[in-house]
């Protein structure tokens, strides 16, 4: 009796053991797929919208999703946020610098048509008649050779053109189907709160995790979703959450800057008068800044060396524009986009002008793009930019200003900085003329550098691996992981 009890007891707990054997099995296949969904969460501006257009996009927050739905030539590394090469297998440039040849790998676009020479010839001429124009600045001209191969001729040596090819303006883009992506992801769904990418099957290389779903928000407290493991990744402030906190200073700068086109506040010397008068030790401190910064180029080393005191300045202008009194200035028109210390920035300027002035300064809160997204078009006097580097070279921010750009971030023009830039571009030892350029731009006071731009992310390093701080703070999903 004994030895049957025990017979049965044993064969109760083998049918125990394989029911548990078969739910834990079922769980893993249906539980596991639903952890390979990486969430990010972002933060806008109100008024502020997420551009997936490549071709028009300038905001950081943007980029970070285009980023990965269109590959180019070279993408940023994920750990250091240098180029490397991506849809280039292999290149090779002339002796004079001039002539940069590019052998493609075999890649697909997401309805698995094609990646040629051609697709990025075709993808340069649309982007070439847009405000984004100036990111080919460099180019003389594009040869097909065949299908694989891309021959892109310069105007000028740049040594730094494998940064500028990581941008999702310059990467592989079909511009008469927004459908299609050449990148690791592709959009299936979107709207006002949430963007969905999945993996584009035909793309190249592997791709950490199949699903991402973006949560955007104004203002959104993200905290509970974070702490409970449901956001692997959040842009966003996250409360309670220090441990998992990511802090690193960003190639990138915040500086006020006037954008006159025309007009006595177009004037250099009228420019480094008012400049003289903005307190930027104290904006530093409402700005909270970690990284105090004189100069535009991140430790660049410049700062301004005003040679004429304001009240000069103000008399000679106002001669040369036939103004007899600060009353007669017209209005002066100052731009500030959304965030309460960037606001108390703007009315502490505007209060000194004014009564340095004694005329009206008129001040209005808008969406950054308002004034960036094409500043030929931009109909305020002064603004403020938080400026992220779009490649990590110091022509991430000089170029802004040269004379011919097309995009022209301060419709700044001096034909000495100018000349400087060229110097810079066709020697290998460029770093003293890049600095005098910007010794030169700093001294007209158009551009006033309050700090060095730092990065805060909050990151589940316990649940995800492959993302990284870098200068850029360019973080590749691809690469990101469950552990």
């Amino acid at each position: 009796m004994i030895a049957q009890k025990n017979n049965r007891m044993s064969l109760q707990m083998k049918r125990c053991f394989s029911v548990l054997f078969i739910l834990l099995t079922l769980f893993s296949v249906y539980a596991h797929p639903q952890t390979e969904k990486l969430s990010v969460a972002m933060d806008i501006a109100k008024g502020d919208i997420i551009n997936l257009n490549p071709y028009t996009a300038s905001d950081s927050t943007s980029v970070v999703i285009l980023d990965n739905l269109y590959d180019g030539l070279f993408a940023y590394d994920a750990q250091t946020g240098r180029p490397v090469p991506s849809l280039a297998e292999s290149y090779s440039v002339s002796e004079d610098g001039l002539s940069w040849t590019f052998h493609l790998r075999t890649a697909y676009f997401s309805d698995h048509s094609p990646i040629t020479s051609e697709s990025f010839k075709e993808s340069w001429n649309y982007l070439i008649q847009g405000p984004l124009a100036s990111n080919l600045d460099f180019l003389s001209s594009v040869e097909t050779p065949d299908s694989s191969t891309l021959t892109v001729n310069l105007k000028h040596p740049v040594s730094y053109l494998p940064s500028l090819l990581c941008q999702p303006c310059l990467a592989a883009v079909k511009p008469t189907d927004s459908s299609l992506f050449s990148g690791a992801y592709r959009v299936v769904f979107r709207d006002e709160s949430r963007i969905k990418l999945k993996k584009n099957n035909h793309y190249w290389d592997s791709v950490g995790c199949p699903e991402v779903v973006i949560h955007i928000g104004t203002e959104t407290d993200f905290s509970s979703d974070f702490l409970s493991g449901s956001i692997h990744w959040s842009l966003a402030p996250v409360e309670n959450a220090s441990q998992y906190m990511e802090v690193s200073p960003l190639y990138g700068t915040t500086f006020l800057y006037f954008s006159s086109s025309d007009g006595i506040y177009s004037d250099n010397d009228m420019q480094s008068a008012l400049a003289q008068l903005v307190p930027v030790d104290y904006i530093r401190i409402i700005q909270s800044s970690i990284i105090p910064s004189d100069s535009l180029v991140p430790q660049s080393g410049a700062y301004a060396e005003y040679e004429k005191q304001a009240s000069n300045l103000f008399s000679t202008t106002f001669k040369r524009y036939n103004i007899r009194s600060a009353a007669d200035l017209p209005v002066l028109h100052i731009a500030v986009h959304r965030g309460d210390s960037t606001i108390l920035t703007g009315q502490l300027i505007q209060e000194i002008w004014s009564e340095t002035l004694k005329g009206t300064v008129s001040l209005d809160t808008v969406p950054s793009t308002v004034y960036t997204t094409d500043p030929a078009e931009n109909p305020y006097d002064f603004c403020i930019i938080t400026w992220i580097a779009d490649y990590y070279d110091p022509a991430a921010f000089l170029s802004l200003f040269r004379s011919d750009a097309s995009y022209s971030l301060a419709n700044y023009s001096n034909t000495e900085y100018d000349h400087l830039l060229d110097l810079a571009d066709s020697l290998e030892d460029r770093q003293s003329y890049l600095l005098e350029a910007e010794k030169i731009l700093l001294n007209s006071g158009t551009v006033i550098p309050i700090s060095t731009a730092v990065s805060t992310n909050f990151v589940r390093s316990d649940l995800i691996e492959g993302w990284y701080p870098n200068l850029l703070d360019i973080h590749p999903l691809k690469n990101i992981r469950f552990k």
